[in-house]
């Protein structure tokens, strides 16, 4: 960003009042400003600033090095993401996702296995922001993390960034023991619209967890295959109740006027559960040729 003489001068004005007025609040509003100029030439001094003794004025340092935007400030966002207060830790970790370079991708792996959780999930949502092709592989080993929320994160960012490199590794998250990741990973999964993932989605809509179930149903209805779509107007016909409803829902959700039928007959579910959801369903996608229809049936 090229700056003439009145921005210079205004710039030497704010360093000197970020680094040396005794207010913290003069300081902190110097930093927004210079963040809002949005000159490189400010980072050397914001830098220095993340050290201020009062936390406040971290906070508004490491947002303004995001919005400048420069990967000359990753180093230092780095090493705030273990600031002792968890608000500059995670202004830190946005700036990071902002900027979005790939030259943070060590560092922040590195702080997955810091000692505080506040770091590790600061540095997971961090590579979750970045969401490029190249952090899939940060992302497949932070999948594995010991901790919970590090692994929803990743979970949720590769469903984000939406490759099928993924796809196995949150298949395989479908049956982590932690019922959130498995939540994530199936919703990372319906994002995706993978038909990799049809036949591990398929047997998850038969998981002794009804969250897992629902998530299958919703990530199949973004599949849109041929063979899902039989699949779930075979499993209206399945014994289990839970297993009916999700189809039901499922179908819904997939949109497919030839479903109609099979949703009608599924208004007459001995199931309350199935009813409601053939009704939802067949409200998403019903047109008026079908009035009728259901009417009769309702009348029966």
């Amino acid at each position: 960003m090229s700056i003439n003489e009145y921005t210079k001068t205004a710039i030497s004005s704010l360093y000197k009042k970020l680094l040396g007025d005794t207010n913290e609040k003069v300081r902190a509003s110097a930093a927004v400003a210079l963040g809002n100029i949005g000159s490189e030439v400010a980072i050397p001094i914001l830098l220095r600033a993340l050290k201020d003794p009062y936390e406040s004025v971290r906070w508004y340092v490491a947002e303004a090095l995001g919005d400048i935007g420069s990967e000359k400030a990753i180093p230092g966002l780095l090493e705030a993401l273990e600031d002792s207060d968890n608000y500059v830790s995670w202004n830190a970790a946005s700036a990071i996702g902002n900027i979005g370079s790939e030259k943070a991708i060590p560092g922040l792996l590195k702080a997955l296995d810091h000692q505080k959780e506040d770091v590790r999930w600061n540095a997971s949502y961090a590579l979750g922001e970045i969401g490029t092709k190249e952090t899939i592989p940060a992302l497949l080993k932070a999948l594995e993390h010991s901790d919970g929320y590090v692994c929803e994160n990743a979970a949720e960012a590769l469903g984000n960034i939406g490759s099928e490199v993924a796809v196995p590794g949150l298949l395989k998250a479908l049956e982590h023991p932690n019922e959130a990741i498995r939540w994530k990973a199936a919703e990372a999964l319906g994002k995706m619209g993978s038909e990799a993932a049809i036949p591990e989605l398929l047997k998850a809509l038969e998981h002794h967890d009804d969250c897992i179930r629902k998530k299958a149903a919703y990530a199949l209805s973004n599949v849109r295959s041929e063979t899902v779509t039989t699949w779930l107007l075979d499993a209206l016909r399945n014994p289990n109740e839970y297993i009916r409803a999700i189809a039901a829902e499922a179908l819904g959700e997939i949109g497919l006027e030839e479903t109609i039928p099979s949703l009608v007959n599924a208004l007459s579910d001995v199931d309350d559960s199935v009813r409601l959801s053939a009704v939802s369903a067949i409200g998403k996608i019903c047109q008026s040729d079908y009035y009728d229809l259901i009417l009769e049936t309702v009348k029966d």
